[in-house]
């Protein structure tokens, strides 16, 4: 009953209305947030495109995370070998600032063979 108070006050004319908070806080009422005035606020642009190439990267990476590395199973393989043989002489990282060849990494690694 308390709770009912509450949410009925919420219909109160400030809110609501001429000058009302919803009519102030529409989308199309704050600066920025159509073409138009993003075009008229030219300091506003880079900002955005910035921003945006920042969330599509890390929803790009976490795309990545979830679908390249070995502790996600998407494959639900029951030996967990052939689950981590996907990485054999190839490489995990993105960037590969040191030059080095991972196409014989694992072999010239002579990583121990636990399968035989």
């Amino acid at each position: 009953m308390f709770l009912s108070k509450i949410l009925r006050a919420a219909d109160h004319p400030y809110l609501e209305g001429a000058g009302g908070r919803r009519l102030n806080n529409k989308l199309t009422s704050l600066q920025g947030m159509t073409m138009k005035s993003l075009k008229h606020h030219t300091a506003l642009q880079p900002l955005f495109i910035i921003m945006g190439a920042g969330i599509i990267f890390v929803a790009v990476y976490c795309g990545r995370l979830a679908s390249k590395t070995t502790d996600i199973n998407w494959s639900k393989a029951k030996d967990i070998g052939d689950h981590m043989g996907y990485y054999n002489n190839k490489q995990f990282k993105m960037f590969n600032p040191s030059g080095a060849d991972y196409s014989t990494m694992s072999d010239k690694r002579q990583e121990p063979k636990y399968r035989e």
